[in-house]
């Protein structure tokens, strides 16, 4: 007699489920080498206003098949200064949108063919791709590609087929015993214990096929769903920079309010696809109910953008205001966002160097940087309160930690214009510091020459070069288009070899240190270091100017 074999078939949805997600992980994974970087460049470039970054949102989380990956990006985006607050909020709105895309490509194909068959070719190339290409070259990516494919399908598949022995053993009215709000609870923490709202909407899908769930049930488990996906954003900024924070919660805070208000109005929107709209069809019904509450958060949203966007810069105050605040936002794997975080972290690093020299020259910053991006760092560092050889240090770890980083960006086998650009920032920083460190050589010499020398003439020339040089490498920093670099940086290389002429004739006119009050040495000296520091910091300026954001 044959023993009984237990039925396993509630495993296929398990195992479905457990392939649906490995799919997507490796489609993400394939995509991250493939497809991102064109991602990125759609991501900085066209995303100049709210609507345009919702525009962006829907397009590239229809692309990418992940909400989370974009919102991922976003959150390095912000962090390098890429994305201003309020253009990254319209890409996070966009995105929920976009995320529909994957659920009405499945309602409209996936019941209506057999997977498994497409499935099959898919897998058997992706698998071999993996096995035998060298995971350096891109074909590589593209196997794994087609694996993700392939195991997106299957694991479909399985759960759709997986829903008809449950539709054999349990009845839709059994749903109806239970309050809506379990059912959206119940979709928050699934989706989050999952990481992907696709997979649960996959799920939703196959059981209103199957008819094992009434569309109100799925509706509610949907909606809980919409909001249970931004625990990956959540997770990616809780321990991130303010930036990072503050987008996660903006994230939280829309997804919340979208997913209440489709709550409350959830017979009305069900009633007006099927009566007004005409959509019989349980599975449409679902995805366009996806689609049009999102919608209309988006529309919700987008005129109080500004706003909401400021609202946001009041939370989470920044812990360091005179510490580095690009490169510690950023992940380094994200070559595109980690070179633009250098970029801003060296202007920044500029400035610093620069307030710090007239500090060694007594000459007041406001009067330079008025109008000048550099104000809101030298208010950063009057309020810290900091002493000369505080800021020196600073300047000094700002450049290892920009050093330390740039090697993790540059070991992540980024494209030849992202080492190029990396390099050359690197080399940028060298020279600011050495612009800091060629006057904290002389700075007791021009102690000397300030508190000793009678010469007013010489101290005033000496400061009315410096700020001529100084605002004109403001300029080259803010307001210099690249094709004039050249011009404008010959420009300044004359200024710079006129002002140590003119301040060594008026050294040299002495017969003796008496009567100056200071030796002639130290006054050589402070000329010299003075002519290295301006030619420092002009190479520097040249270097940061040349790369394009």
């Amino acid at each position: 007699m044959q023993p009984d074999i237990p039925n396993f078939e509630p495993w296929e949805l398990v195992a479905g489920l457990g392939l649906f997600l490995f799919g997507m992980t490796m489609l993400e994974q394939a995509l991250r080498t493939l497809g991102t970087r064109s991602f990125r460049h759609l991501l900085r470039d066209y995303t100049k206003t709210p609507v345009r970054g919702v525009f962006i949102g829907i397009i590239s989380t229809a692309c990418l098949q992940s909400s989370s990956m974009v919102g991922l990006f976003v959150l390095a985006f912000v962090g390098a200064g890429i994305l201003s607050m309020t253009n990254a909020l319209g890409v996070i709105f966009g995105a929920n949108l976009g995320t529909t895309f994957t659920g009405w490509i499945v309602a409209t194909i996936g019941f209506k063919m057999s997977l498994t068959e497409y499935a099959m070719p898919l897998l058997a190339l992706g698998t071999l791709g993996v096995v035998f290409l060298n995971p350096d070259y891109s074909r590589h990516s593209q196997a794994r590609l087609l694996l993700g494919l392939g195991l997106l399908l299957m694991g479909l598949d399985f759960m759709k087929t997986s829903m008809g022995f449950l539709s054999d053993h349990i009845s839709p009215s059994v749903f109806s015993e239970y309050p809506i709000l379990l059912y959206v609870l119940g979709g928050v923490l699934f989706t989050a214990l999952i990481q992907s709202s696709s997979a649960t909407m996959m799920i939703v899908l196959s059981a209103i096929h199957a008819g094992v769930l009434p569309l109100t049930t799925a509706a509610a488990i949907v909606i809980g769903a919409n909001l249970g996906t931004t625990s990956t954003v959540i997770i990616g900024g809780v321990k991130g920079s303010s930036d990072k924070r503050r987008v996660a919660l903006s994230h939280f805070i829309f997804n919340l309010v979208v997913s209440s208000v489709a709550l409350l109005l959830m017979y009305p929107l069900l009633n007006f696809i099927t009566d007004r709209l005409d959509v019989t069809d349980p599975m449409y019904v679902l995805v366009l109910f996806h689609s049009l509450f999102n919608g209309l958060g988006i529309l919700m949203f987008l005129p109080i953008v500004s706003p909401f966007a400021k609202w946001l810069q009041g939370r989470f105050a920044d812990d360091d205001l005179i510490g580095c605040q690009y490169i510690t936002k950023v992940s380094p794997t994200v070559s595109d966002a980690a070179s633009e975080a250098i970029r801003q972290e060296v202007i920044r690093l500029y400035y610093k160097v620069t307030i710090l020299n007239l500090r060694v020259l007594r000459i007041r910053p406001e009067e330079l940087l008025l109008g000048f991006n550099g104000l809101e760092v030298y208010e950063q560092i009057k309020q810290a309160k900091s002493s000369y050889d505080d800021q020196y240090s600073e300047i000094k770890h700002t450049e290892q930690q920009v050093l330390q980083y740039a090697n993790r960006v540059l070991r992540e086998k980024s494209g030849e214009g992202v080492t190029a650009k990396v390099s050359q920032l690197v080399h940028a920083s060298r020279d600011l510091v050495y612009g800091a460190k060629s006057l904290k050589n002389v700075r007791q010499n021009i102690v000397e020459l300030r508190t000793q020398s009678d010469d007013e003439e010489l101290i005033e020339t000496l400061r009315h070069d410096t700020r001529n040089i100084y605002r004109h490498l403001l300029n080259l920093v803010e307001h210099t288009d690249p094709v004039l670099l050249e011009e404008k940086h010959v420009q300044l290389q004359e200024e710079i070899n006129l002002s140590h002429d003119r301040l060594h004739q008026l050294m040299t006119r002495y017969d003796s240190s008496d009567a100056i009050g200071i030796p002639l040495s130290s006054l050589l000296n402070i000329n010299r270091e003075l002519l290295v520091s301006n030619q420092m910091l002009a190479s520097a300026v040249r270097d940061l100017v040349m790369i394009k954001p």
